[in-house]
């Protein structure tokens, strides 16, 4: 434990009986409700040692120790009262990963950051260019490569959308795990891809009641194990009718498989070959 002088105990205690009055006095209050001294007076206590000296971070997951330090603009020995504690708030709120951040001075020398971060739910495709989202669609940051785990989303407007379609995706847990990619369609529906980006299951949703498509299908996955054969896409984009596109070399599958009580019987036409570039086969 560091040891302090005895003079400067009793000096930092009658300072600190001035700072107590003076903190509760109103007019040392500013807008935002924090408490300021003179200029002459807080070089007097930071004499005496109201100074920075430990910086202490709540919720800090993925923002960089070195990043808040910079954006909060105070270094060890800066008088604790000159910090601009609004002004780092907004800077340290522009730093990738933090959607929002609180500040508060603890006397006689320390700074207490609470982080609320985001947290990166998807990986969005767009040009060239790959970007981590929140939940809500907002981005965080680009990254290089797609060596996450998280689903890929694509499209223009595929992030304001991606929250509702996993919403709908997660009411089947399974399924839901088995998602890798998920493509949006002219602002109006969604290919899904199971399994493998470039060998995975395409299926294609329809542009309402994808919950009805879904579950149908998590139905009759669990009925006929119709996800474990070889299939490359399934088109739901008919109400109530199933179309599968088989891999080569491969039978047709039964036709009792159904999804939904009025189906009709599945179809294995074989639609135009599957392009695997997630951007096409609308």
């Amino acid at each position: 434990m560091r040891r302090v002088n005895p003079w400067l105990i009793n000096a930092s205690a009658g300072l600190a009986l001035v700072a107590g009055g003076l903190w509760l006095s109103p007019q040392f209050l500013d807008a935002n409700g924090w408490s300021f001294f003179p200029e002459q007076t807080a070089e007097s206590l930071s004499a005496v040692g109201l100074s920075v000296e430990e910086v202490l971070v709540h919720g800090r997951q993925k923002t960089v120790s070195a990043d808040i330090l910079d954006a909060l603009g105070a270094v060890r020995g800066t008088p604790i009262l000159d910090v601009d504690i609004p002004g780092a708030k907004i800077r340290i709120g522009a730093l990738p990963w933090v959607r929002s951040a609180e500040i508060v001075r603890h006397l006689p020398n320390s700074l207490h950051i609470t982080l609320d971060e985001y947290e990166a739910f998807a990986l969005w495709q767009h040009d060239e260019t790959y970007t981590l989202i929140d939940r809500d669609g907002t981005s965080i940051l680009d990254v290089a490569a797609t060596s996450t785990e998280m689903p890929v989303v694509v499209g223009a407007d595929a992030p304001a959308h991606t929250q509702a379609l996993f919403a709908v995706l997660e009411e089947q847990p399974e399924l839901r795990q088995r998602v890798k990619a998920a493509v949006r369609f002219g602002g109006r529906r969604w290919n899904v891809v199971l399994d493998n980006m470039e060998t995975g299951i395409t299926v294609k949703l329809p542009e309402s009641n994808i919950a009805l498509a879904w579950n149908g299908l998590a139905a009759l996955d669990a009925k006929n194990k119709i996800l474990s054969r070889a299939i490359s896409e399934i088109d739901m984009r008919i109400a109530g009718r199933l179309v599968v596109q088989l891999k080569d070399g491969y039978a047709p599958i039964p036709q009792q498989s159904r999804y939904s009580p009025n189906a009709r019987d599945v179809s294995t036409d074989a639609p135009v070959a599957r392009n695997k570039e997630l951007s096409k086969g609308v």
